[in-house]
């Protein structure tokens, strides 16, 4: 029990005493600023792969939510009516909300490389990140 509360002891210690090595405040809050600004403008996922993917998988999730818990008795099923539920209908809005997974991951990996354009009062800026 001794041992117990030594521990839980250097716990509230090392908890308590931790906010001191933070610093200013005003310090840390300029530097976030900095390091937002210093950062490549981000770019979004393209529209048409985002609005087709996110279709496809909420239908799809909503097909296979619908078809493997709603069963031919209008109850939700039970331990002893596994037949009762459509089976191949689940797997098809499974297998649609893996198709708009893979297009929404595509488009997020479309968006990350490709340029991004800035404008500004008086200037225009284009940034590609160049990785090999």
């Amino acid at each position: 029990m001794r041992t117990l509360r030594i521990v839980v002891a250097w716990i509230v210690i090392v908890s308590v005493g931790t906010p001191a090595f933070a610093g200013d405040l005003h310090d840390s809050i300029a530097k976030a600023a900095e390091q937002e600004a210093s950062r490549p403008p981000s770019r979004g996922i393209p529209k048409a792969y985002l609005w087709t993917g996110s279709a496809l998988f909420v239908g799809g999730m909503t097909v296979g939510i619908y078809a493997f818990l709603h069963n031919r008795n209008g109850d939700i099923p039970r331990f002893d009516e596994a037949n009762a539920t459509n089976k191949q209908l689940g797997a098809a809005g499974l297998g649609l909300a893996f198709v708009g997974g893979t297009i929404l991951f595509l488009g997020e990996r479309r968006a990350r490389h490709s340029p991004a354009v800035t404008f500004a009062p008086g200037k225009m800026t284009v940034s590609k990140q160049v990785a090999w």
